[in-house]
């Protein structure tokens, strides 16, 4: 595997991607035998859905659970994982080698930097077109085992469409990676455009003057044509793919033009960039460069990319979502209403006739999860990332056990995990003031707590696997594993009465029931939260301390 460039990068690559891809088949497997366990009732129900509903689905009338179930899979979910792994994958494919420092290495070998782009850029297409394949072939085969039936639902054309638009954003990851050499900056940067490409392409329609602005965002494009119902939409797929590769030759350029670790000799655009006193400090923060005032600070300093983009952007989101709930509170309740009570419990939708539901359904549902389970999931696997990087020794050359450098890696988990609580809370504090929606203060706080003790639990899960394995793609694997499973085990069990009570395996579960907007806060969620957190942060530094380093 290790003969050339593009093996290489497949070897380092795979492991993640299949860990999506078995997450996506488990969340089929168990959603549609939850839909068939409701039997003729799920048919009855999906049958009195409003039609303007069903088209917003990307589904047809007469498609059955089967395509609100396959709906789910391909233009929500199913889109964010195989878009995820095209973002891990381009933006670790030159910036990953070059903080692993392996760069060099590669660098050095008979090869233009031409092709060393080409090299990882195919591996990485390569491994998104397997796991979007993959994950089409598996949605079929869950459908298969459950008995589920696909008249008139055309699998490879929603799987076609998904690949696409996943290739475009892991393009974006790669050519800001390859510019710029920072694996936090390309990758947070990617997953904030990808969020608000969602966010845009749901909530543009809304407005019949700005509907059509959606489908400038490449997310439109995954379920706006319906190709579930009506098959490929060659047009817009071309435009996107054109764009996919202008993106390929933007990474070319910006890795030719850029000295690799040395500011000596700087590009003029950059070297202007750097000179500018007021675009200097934004980059010098962007960068994330560590502080070396202690382990907990450095491992602090080195998500600063992703925390300023998650952060940043949940505050955001969450501001304005506030007044848009003002603007959309008639024609959102026209359509809730429409719907049937027991198809909303269902589908687990929230009633977002109401400033809480509103702010779960576009916000907490999805939104905030991914941004707090991508900065903690980071920080977990900070831990493997320095074995990988060969930095390790350096560190434990200073008077601190393994047992303290762990924890003190550990800690900005918890810290990462509250800094997006804080955000996300602020953010629905400013938008339930700004549009004066009348939620309460103390329940918008314990949605924040809520949302950090998530984040703990899931960056728990990949120190965990760092720390027993010093595997780093182990490790994301693990903590991202477990997120898409997890969410989907609770967005999708509880449609079924006989197993819902199985959703309760899933941390998402101790975060969302019952809404914390609506309810407050439940102790005994938190206290679950935290308590798998700390069990896993020991078990891994137990862990560390008894393994044999790699360095």
């Amino acid at each position: 595997m290790l003969r050339s460039v593009y093996l290489k990068t497949l070897r380092d690559k795979w492991l993640a991607a299949t860990i999506g891809v078995a997450s996506l088949f488990l969340i089929a497997w168990a959603g549609l035998w939850a839909y068939a366990g409701l039997g003729t009732e799920a048919t009855d129900l999906f049958s009195s859905l409003p039609e303007a509903y069903l088209s917003l689905l990307g589904i047809s009338p007469d498609s059955g659970p089967e395509g609100l179930m396959l709906s789910n899979l391909f233009n929500f979910i199913g889109p964010f994982v195989i878009a995820g792994i095209a973002i891990s994958m381009g933006a670790s494919a030159i910036a990953g080698e070059e903080s692993n420092g392996t760069i060099n290495v590669l660098g050095a070998l008979p090869r233009s930097r031409t092709r060393l782009v080409t090299s990882t850029s195919l591996a990485v297409a390569t491994i998104a077109i397997l796991a979007a394949s993959l994950a089409t072939a598996s949605f079929l085969l869950a459908l298969q085992i459950t008995g589920s039936h696909t008249d008139g639902l055309n699998l490879v054309a929603a799987g076609l469409h998904m690949l696409v638009v996943s290739l475009f954003y892991g393009a974006v990851a790669l050519a800001l990676g390859a510019a710029t050499g920072n694996r936090a900056l390309a990758s947070g940067t990617a997953v904030a455009f990808l969020v608000v490409s969602f966010l845009a392409s749901g909530m543009l329609p809304m407005f019949e003057a700005a509907a059509d602005w959606a489908k400038v965002f490449p997310w439109y494009w995954i379920s706006g044509p319906n190709p579930l119902a009506n098959g490929v939409d060659a047009g817009p797929l071309l435009v996107i793919g054109g764009l996919t590769v202008v993106l390929f030759a933007v990474a070319l350029w910006g890795y030719s033009r850029r000295d690799l670790h040395d500011r000596a000799v700087r590009a003029p655009l950059m070297a202007r960039l750097l000179d500018n006193s007021r675009v200097a400090p934004v980059l010098a923060k962007l960068t994330g460069n560590g502080s070396a005032r202690g382990v907990a600070a450095m491992a602090l300093a080195d998500l600063r990319a992703l925390l300023i983009v998650a952060g940043g952007g949940a505050f955001f989101m969450t501001l304005i979502v506030g007044p848009m709930f003002n603007a959309l509170a008639d024609t959102v309740g026209d359509v809730v209403g429409a719907m049937p009570e027991g198809m909303l419990a269902m589908v687990g939708f929230a009633d977002m006739s109401t400033a809480e539901g509103w702010y779960y359904g576009e916000m907490l549902s999805i939104v905030a999860p991914v941004a707090v389970a991508v900065v903690a999931i980071a920080a977990g696997t900070a831990l493997a990332r320095e074995e990988q990087r060969r930095t390790v020794e350096v560190t434990l050359a200073a008077p601190i056990s393994r047992s303290a450098f762990a924890t003190r890696k550990a800690l900005a988990i918890a810290s990462g995990s509250a800094i997006i609580g804080v955000a996300v809370a602020a953010g629905i504090a400013a938008g339930n003031l700004v549009g004066n929606l009348g939620m309460d203060y103390g329940h918008i706080a314990a949605t924040g707590l809520l949302l950090a003790a998530l984040g703990c639990s899931l960056g728990a899960v990949s120190f965990f696997a760092s720390g027993v394995t010093g595997n780093a793609s182990i490790a994301m694997g693990a903590g991202t594993g477990v997120a898409i499973l997890g969410w989907g085990l609770n967005a999708f069990l509880p449609i079924n009465p006989d197993i819902a009570h199985w959703a309760q395996v899933s941390p998402f579960y101790y975060f969302a029931d019952g809404n914390p907007l609506e309810i407050g806060l439940t102790w005994s969620y938190l206290a679950i939260l935290v308590g798998a957190a700390f069990i896993l942060v020991s078990a891994g530094v137990w862990g560390y301390t008894k393994r044999d380093l790699r360095v």
